[in-house]
């Protein structure tokens, strides 16, 4: 099944400590918002967190559509995007914001 993808205008590329929203708009209509972190990311956000308090001083990081990568660029989002819509893991790991009409 054919996707578009919508990033940031200000999208970092590549980066191995970043996070990133991403609209994914399936042929059908169906349209799915996912964030992706890399694994650098986690980590910087839970020593930020244990500076500042957040999440239980950095003890733990949850996002309801986290995707985890080992960098963010259009070419690593793009093939993690593909294999969900071709698995159709994307109804579980997308969050739902458009259904066809």
């Amino acid at each position: 099944m054919n996707f578009s993808l919508q990033f940031p205008a200000d999208l970092p590329e590549p980066t191995d400590d970043g996070n990133m929203d991403v609209r994914i708009e399936l042929a059908d209509g169906r349209a799915y918002s996912v964030t992706f972190f890399t694994i650098a990311n986690l980590a910087t956000l839970m020593a930020r967190w244990g500076k500042t308090g957040e999440c239980a001083n950095g003890l733990y990081v949850w996002e309801k559509n986290m995707i985890v990568v080992q960098e963010i660029s259009q070419t690593v989002i793009k093939k993690v995007v593909q294999d969900l819509v071709e698995t159709g893991e994307i109804e579980s790991a997308g969050w739902r914001i458009h259904l066809p009409e």
